[in-house]
């Protein structure tokens, strides 16, 4: 063999090893299954491997040049896709109409539920991981440069956390129902607010029954006497008043859990996993994290609440609000709604999206 043949076999080579090093850092993630999904219209089941592990989305879409959105359900767990099928009629969403919406079960909940998930390994920083494969899976096979980001309930906790370290992925950040604290400022805030509600419509029944979780002390102190069970007490509450999922919702059995399991967009097993999975999510080490108020956001941030949410008191949204620093910021007030403005006031909450869409 000659010196040329072999400096032709060495580039060859060398060439050969850097094509293969730049396709596989050019690699994007890929779909390894999807299908109709049944009680959608317009929508994919998709699932695809992230960081590892499978996760399942729903991407609803009518036109395909419509901007993106990656929607992060709260519970944590409680993925709300299935809303869009159960509430068709009395809440019609109609977002898909200007955005393809990715509704994402991420790793634990829905579509995503594993048995072999522990609550150990579901922390913030995997999610915010994860979300950043999805958002690059997103970008890729819809050929977006950006998406937009939206969340809702302590799905929030993700969403704005994505906002303070990742201005690559997202345009700007929606925070629909935004947590906030994680104390007993919440009931605090409730209590003050659902008082002045069931005084007002004379309902002494309710006023009873709250009282027996809560109370202000004569010297101004706010007591939880029965701090066991207050967060599951505390939810019938909010349903009496009208603050809790939506302004009509009475009963989370009736209204949430039977909805939910009468559904199709989810198969017969994948509801069971559904509740497997908020019951993972809630031992996760993502549910103990509180947002970082003093954390300035990377990109533009827009709140959205309820005038009637308690389960995440508009209070304490607009509190954090206030905190926040951000390139742009502004809060929205929908004042027929609770906890779902999306569902409860849908144009009124597209209409101030699209006010942001460029």
């Amino acid at each position: 063999m000659t010196m040329k043949g072999k400096n032709a076999r060495i580039i060859l080579g060398v060439l050969i090893v850097l094509g293969a090093g730049f396709m596989t850092s050019c690699k994007s993630v890929a779909s390894i299954g999807s299908e109709r999904a049944k009680g959608l219209s317009d929508t994919e089941k998709i699932f695809i491997d992230v960081n590892g592990s499978i996760n399942g989305m729903f991407i609803t879409m009518t036109d395909e040049k419509n901007p993106l959105l990656l929607f992060i359900s709260g519970g944590p767990g409680v993925p709300e896709v299935w809303l869009n099928e159960a509430y068709a009629k009395r809440y019609p969403n109609k977002l898909a109409e200007h955005f393809t919406v990715c509704w994402w079960d991420y790793l634990g909940e829905g579509l995503s539920y594993n048995p072999g998930i522990t609550s150990e390994e579901i922390t913030l920083e995997r999610l915010a991981s994860d979300a950043h494969t999805v958002a690059e899976y997103l970008r890729s096979t819809y050929k977006k440069d950006k998406i937009y980001l939206m969340a809702h309930s302590s799905g929030t906790n993700l969403g704005l956390y994505l906002a303070q370290t990742n201005s690559e992925d997202f345009h700007c950040y929606f925070g629909m129902g935004q947590d906030y604290v994680k104390s007993d400022r919440r009931y605090e805030e409730g209590y003050k607010f659902m008082k002045e509600e069931f005084e007002k419509c004379g309902d002494k029944k309710a006023l009873k029954e709250m009282n027996k979780l809560a109370s202000f002390s004569e010297d101004g102190k706010f007591k939880i006497k029965k701090p066991e069970s207050i967060g599951k007490d505390w939810e019938k509450i909010l349903l009496m008043a009208g603050c809790g999922t939506t302004r009509e919702m009475r009963s989370d059995v009736k209204d949430i859990f039977f909805k939910q399991m009468s559904c199709k967009c989810y198969t017969s097993s994948e509801r069971i996993n559904y509740w497997k999975g908020k019951s993972l999510l809630g031992k996760s080490e993502y549910r103990k994290y509180s947002v970082e108020p003093d954390k300035p956001a990377l990109i533009p941030v827009y709140f959205f609440s309820g005038f009637y949410d308690y389960t995440t008191p508009i209070t304490l949204s607009k509190e954090l609000y206030e905190r926040l620093e951000a390139p742009e910021k502004k809060f929205y007030t929908f004042y027929n709604s609770a906890h779902s403005p999306l569902w409860e006031e849908n144009e009124l909450v597209i209409e101030a999206m699209l006010e942001h869409v460029r």
